[in-house]
């Protein structure tokens, strides 16, 4: 029988190698360098939660303030209760956390990197009406010279008055015009008698706002 020369490749060879885009790697060296950079990834998230974090703390300081500011203006129209109702604190940081929660996870769902008018009006009418920061002094609970139907709809009506707040200006205009004109039956008073009896998840309101710009478009159209 013949000799003849062996050109096959080393078992051992191959399996002491590894090819990773165009690139030789030694196993050995190739373990050492995933250690490497497993801890160079934990440490990268560490920062990156820390800059949300801080992110959101600070977004958050910032809505807390607007929202009392806009509690300011909207409790001094309305002299008989100025000094029955506050801004409870713990229900407005709740309220204003749950809508960046929910703002964030729209974003992540979507690889967005902001989120519309229709979305940030949408959540924050849906937090505000769920929490319903502003609450009766002790004092004046159940007191009969308070208007009930406004104490029912308070919370409510300001959801809409800081929710209305990013929408563009034709949007309020539609939304003011119809209720002068239509009363009881204005998209206004049925939007507030819906979030009063009925369950609204923030994807329908934002369809609502959504709708609403078309309706507005076509108006000034």
């Amino acid at each position: 029988m013949s000799n003849k020369t062996n050109t096959s490749v080393n078992n051992d060879d191959i399996s002491d190698s590894l090819s990773i885009s165009g690139k030789e790697w030694v196993i050995s060296d190739l373990e050492k360098n995933i250690k490497t950079l497993e801890i160079e990834v934990t440490k990268a998230k560490d920062v990156i939660r820390e800059k949300v974090d801080d992110l959101i703390l600070k977004k958050v300081a910032l809505r807390i303030d607007s929202i009392k500011k806009q509690f300011d203006k909207f409790i001094a129209r309305k002299p008989n209760l100025k000094d029955a109702v506050y801004l409870n604190q713990g229900l407005l940081l709740f309220a204003v956390k749950s809508y960046y929660d929910d703002i964030h996870r729209y974003k992540d769902y979507c690889g967005s990197t902001w989120a519309n008018s229709h979305k940030q009006t949408a959540y924050t009418i849906k937090w505000i009406a769920k929490f319903k920061p502003i609450q009766i002094k002790q004092e004046f609970d159940n007191v009969q010279s308070l208007d009930d139907e406004i104490l029912l709809d308070i919370n409510l009506i300001f959801a809409l008055i800081c929710g209305f707040s990013f929408l563009d200006k034709k949007i309020i205009k539609l939304i003011s015009n119809d209720k002068k004109q239509n009363g009881e039956q204005s998209f206004y008073n049925k939007l507030l008698y819906n979030l009063r009896y009925r369950y609204y998840t923030g994807k329908q309101l934002i369809s609502v706002f959504e709708a609403l710009e078309i309706n507005a478009n076509n108006v000034n159209g």
